[in-house]
């Protein structure tokens, strides 16, 4: 697997070296015959994993956690790594490789396969901290009108995924939506700390403001989106177009994203352990992603926790959506709240049977399919009634 996995990457990296672009309308992952077997299991009906659960149904919180889930976290439980050993493994190249390869094949395999794109094209564009990958998706459309642009940023705690273990996710938004995608790989720590992945997001956004005529859209079309990690880069791109007078994104479509620094609110006590994203990793990577970052204190750089930014006002109108057993719930209601405090026009959605990355999860999980289908379908009306407005009141560029 590792050894294909490298053919794959070196033939990538001759293709964007050339300057070519690769078209492939269709899902290019194949399964191992070992992941075919998982992904065949995990297909079964929710009533199996309901009868074979270790445990009695969980609920926290009034939440009633998916059957198919608790059964995936309790096999997670009973063969958990030492946080010291998950480590150690991070902390070499090899290590490093090794793991996200294996997040980026585990996230691609659960996600659900879609409809073929009319195109999907990777290239290579310039950026402040050198040569940005980008992947870009155009769905199947009849219709001559300008589409809506999505920059998409991957999740991953700034560490580890790529656009690759997004590529159904997003190929999903594009289709539902009927949006052009622009998936990013932006640079990830511990090689590139804060603020390389916003950096790259930032020089992604407006490098597709500036091509948006050719890619079929129009600059004012253009919005940012992402979960977790992804969903920081993509408000740290609105954040800095504000502060500079350039024009922001149209629109934030955000999947239970990073917004604040470890905080001891309900969510992140209630799950700390076992859910999937766990207070140990994210105390493990904060040093990693933001060395300048201390603890307990309100950080020197404004746009590291946009919870605590001293302005929101003028933000794109956003969607955000939480999950019921996340450690990052309650930030992440607290944010969209915080949003609208502000003027902000927010739709919020609360998806309480579902864990942190039920995006990677849509293949096999009826309720994380739903939650990601009607988050982009609601998306793509929401960022076409937006601009429509925008256009009508002489606010277009």
């Amino acid at each position: 697997m590792k050894q294909g996995l490298s053919i794959a990457t070196a033939a990538m990296a001759l293709l964007l070296l050339v300057g070519g672009a690769l078209a492939a309308g269709g899902d290019s992952f194949t399964p191992t015959v070992d992941e075919q077997k998982d992904l065949t299991f995990y297909s079964q009906s929710n009533d199996w994993f309901t009868q074979h659960l270790k445990g009695p149904p969980e609920v926290v919180d009034g939440q009633h956690l998916h059957p198919k889930i608790q059964y995936m976290l309790e096999q997670e439980r009973s063969s958990w790594m030492p946080g010291f050993v998950r480590e150690w493994i991070f902390s070499f190249a090899s290590g490093r490789d090794y793991v996200r390869d294996f997040v980026d094949r585990r996230w691609a395999l659960f996600s659900k396969v879609t409809s073929p794109m009319q195109s999907v094209e990777d290239r290579s564009i310039e950026g402040r901290g050198g040569p940005i990958h980008i992947r870009i998706y155009h769905p199947m459309t009849s219709g001559s009108d300008p589409l809506p642009v999505l920059v998409y940023f991957h999740g991953g705690g700034w560490i580890i995924s790529s656009v690759d273990a997004i590529d159904r996710a997003v190929r999903l938004i594009a289709n539902e939506a009927k949006v052009i995608v622009v998936s990013v790989d932006y640079r990830r720590a511990p090689e590139h700390a804060y603020p390389a992945a916003s950096d790259d997001g930032e020089d992604a956004f407006l490098w597709a403001r500036k091509n948006a005529v050719a890619l079929g859209s129009e600059p004012d079309l253009v919005s940012v989106g992402g979960d977790s990690a992804g969903g920081h880069v993509a408000i740290n791109v609105s954040q800095r177009q504000l502060l500079s007078g350039r024009p922001a994104p149209l629109y934030q479509l955000l999947y239970y994203p990073g917004v604040a620094l470890p905080r001891k609110d309900s969510s992140y006590e209630l799950f700390a352990k076992g859910y999937g994203l766990d207070a140990s990793f994210i105390e493990y990577i904060v040093p990693l992603v933001f060395p300048d970052a201390k603890p307990d204190q309100v950080p020197a750089d404004s746009l590291m926790e946009p919870l605590r930014a001293g302005s929101l006002k003028g933000m794109p109108a956003t969607i955000l959506s939480t999950d019921g057993f996340d450690i990052l719930r309650d930030s992440g209601r607290a944010f969209a709240q915080r949003l609208k405090a502000e003027g902000v026009p927010v739709i919020y959605l609360h998806y309480p049977s579902l864990i942190h990355g039920f995006m990677q999860l849509s293949g096999i999980v009826d309720d994380a399919d739903r939650a990601v289908t009607e988050s982009a379908r609601l998306f793509g009306t929401s960022v076409r009634e937006a601009y429509s407005a925008k256009v009508k009141n002489g606010d277009k560029e």
